[in-house]
């Protein structure tokens, strides 16, 4: 029996009915999630952009994470700070910078173990905490973009779905034609040849997002809302320290970095951890990453004397806890170096034209119709650009004067809104921001350079000053654009009026 599926006129127009009012439901949230996360691919880059050094070394000798445990314990001591670990980032490719941890106490070592400033990265972790939270509490901004995701998915499966010819336009871009033709086009073609990778990113991210609220679910039905302790089922956290556990000398670090060493030499070591430092009951754990796997990484349990207790097996144990610790490192692309970075980089920017292009189509349709959204289009356009903008000038104005980053995006994005809502055009709003994202994305630059200098052209700090110089000239480009098609038709207009009067 052969089976074919020919879509009705019907089940495309309800198809396309429904791709629009999801896509206008959460097109806004949708969009910041998309433009902070195409940043956020960059997140490592950035965290060392906002702290430019050469402080920068891959190998450290086991006597540094002795002197630097005791050192920071002695200063969390000196500050009454409560802490039940001491933690290090192990110098790796992307973070190749020693950092040591006790209680809200945050330090960067340097090669002799000594202390130095405090690690401040406020601004990055806000463009992390915008695109899985939007800034919200975590219980309620995490499932909130998980959700986002879900109906990302439903977006692209149902885009998919609305096209019945969607395989013999694949190649159809029409440049000359009607703004809603090219709108059409581009949204059409972005989601079609990049629709696996939108896939990808919808699906892990809904599940990263919604896998929270089972634990939180789990919490409040079992744990008295306590999530700590389902992170302790999930992740086999270190045991509670025995109550006034005697006193006693810190872990032998170099037969314990000895021991790692033997048994997983091509495993990257990223992240140390002493539990219960100096008490009886201590324990070391010593994170990896695993090459040629997506899982986030790999646990090692050692005693003080460096013999191993445990490996975790996140990287060799069952199906489920693996494809759970791979979506991760999927999602955010930090798998097979640099150049996966740069592709997510350039998706990310079609993913964020594919909303716009998607909305802005459904409000060309209302206006040719003979009901034009006038109001929204110009709070629509004011987000388009404004959002964009709000990252920047959140990122110049934290360098210069230390502002909070969540308040001057926020602000300015809702400032933006309410203005563009009773103000302006929209062809004006277009390229006021689009000049205004433009200045922000070099003013980081620039004051970036201030700050710090040469360190402001290498390493980390170029690829970050590199991602703002590009997006600037990207949207360059497109004003470039804008003014290139307003030439060549008010050109035609002209010429049309001429032949019409002769």
């Amino acid at each position: 029996m052969k089976l074919s599926f020919k879509p009705t006129p019907a089940f495309v127009r309800n198809m396309t009915d429904g791709h629009s009012v999801l896509g206008l439901a959460v097109s806004t949230l949708l969009y910041i999630v998309c433009v902070s996360g195409t940043l956020a691919v960059f997140y490592n880059e950035f965290e060392r952009w906002e702290q430019a050094s050469e402080l920068e070394n891959l190998s450290v000798a086991a006597s540094v994470y002795q002197t630097a445990a005791e050192q920071a314990i002695a200063l969390a001591k000196e500050q009454n700070e409560e802490f039940d670990s001491v933690k290090f980032t192990i110098p790796n490719t992307d973070m190749p910078r020693l950092v040591v941890e006790v209680g809200d106490i945050e330090r960067y070592v340097a090669e002799d173990g000594a202390l130095l400033g405090e690690v401040k990265h406020e601004w990055t972790h806000f463009l992390a905490y915008l695109h899985f939270a939007l800034n919200l509490p975590l219980g309620l901004g995490v499932p909130l973009v998980g959700l986002i995701g879900v109906l990302m998915a439903a977006l692209i499966v149902s885009g998919l779905l609305a096209h019945p010819k969607i395989i013999k336009d694949a190649f159809s871009f029409r440049l000359s034609g009607s703004k809603r033709l090219q709108q059409v086009d581009l949204h059409n073609r972005l989601g079609v040849w990049a629709s696996p990778f939108h896939l990808a990113i919808a699906i892990t991210g809904a599940f990263i997002g919604l896998s929270q609220v089972a634990a939180f679910a789990i919490a409040g039905l079992f744990y008295d809302g306590d999530t700590e302790k389902v992170e302790h089922i999930l992740y086999r956290e270190h045991p509670v320290m025995q109550e006034n556990a005697p006193e006693t000398s810190l872990p032998d670090f170099a037969a314990v970095l000895a021991e790692m060493e033997r048994i997983a030499p091509e495993e990257e070591r990223t992240r140390l951890e002493v539990a219960f430092p100096g008490r009886e009951g201590q324990v070391v754990e010593i994170w990896t990453r695993v090459p040629e796997r997506l899982v986030w990484g790999e646990r090692y349990h050692f005693n003080p004397d460096g013999s191993l207790i445990e490996k975790e097996g996140w990287s060799e144990g069952d199906s489920a806890k693996q494809v759970y610790l791979s979506t991760f490192r999927l999602h955010f692309g930090h798998f097979s170096g640099f150049p996966v970075k740069i592709a997510y980089f350039l998706l990310g920017i079609g993913m964020c034209v594919l909303v716009v292009s998607g909305i802005n189509i459904w409000l060309v349709r209302k206006r040719q119709r003979g009901a034009p959204a006038v109001r929204l289009e110009r709070v629509w356009m004011a987000q388009v650009w404004g959002i964009p903008f709000a990252i920047a000038l959140s990122a110049v104005t934290y360098l210069a004067f230390t502002a909070s980053a969540v308040k001057v995006f926020w602000l300015t994005t809702l400032s933006l809104s309410v203005v563009a809502a009773f103000a302006g055009t929209v062809a004006g709003w277009s390229i006021l921001l689009r000049v205004a994202t433009i200045i922000a994305c070099l003013m980081a630059v620039i004051v970036h350079a201030s700050i710090f200098g040469a360190d402001s052209f290498v390493r980390a700090s170029l690829v970050a000053n590199a991602v703002w110089l590009l997006t600037a000239a990207g949207i360059a480009a497109s004003c470039l654009y804008t003014w290139v098609r307003r030439r060549d038709s008010n050109f035609a207009t002209a010429v049309s009026g001429a032949v019409g009067s002769n």
